[in-house]
């Protein structure tokens, strides 16, 4: 595992919510809440496994109602790669 930057896990969590949905980068706001993008139970279980693989952590399967945004949720993900 290797440290990632909150901006760096932003970015990547963007680009895979692209390709869950028929969204563009420039729709997804950093604050605006996951709920808000339209994914369902199935492709948040498929971004927290992603996260867990791209960032060589075990996570939590409820990551995403935990820190319901891309900016909580990439704040805490960076202070976890750090340890």
């Amino acid at each position: 595992m290797s440290k990632q930057t909150p901006e760096a896990i932003q970015e990547w969590i963007i680009d895979q919510i692209c390709e869950l949905t028929d969204l563009e980068a420039s729709e997804i706001h950093p604050e605006e809440p996951f709920a808000s993008y339209g994914l369902d139970s199935m492709s948040t279980v498929t971004l927290v496994g992603d996260l867990e693989e791209w960032l060589g952590l075990r996570l939590a399967a409820t990551l995403l109602w935990d820190y319901p945004t891309i900016d909580a949720l990439s704040v805490y993900l960076a202070e976890l790669s750090a340890d």
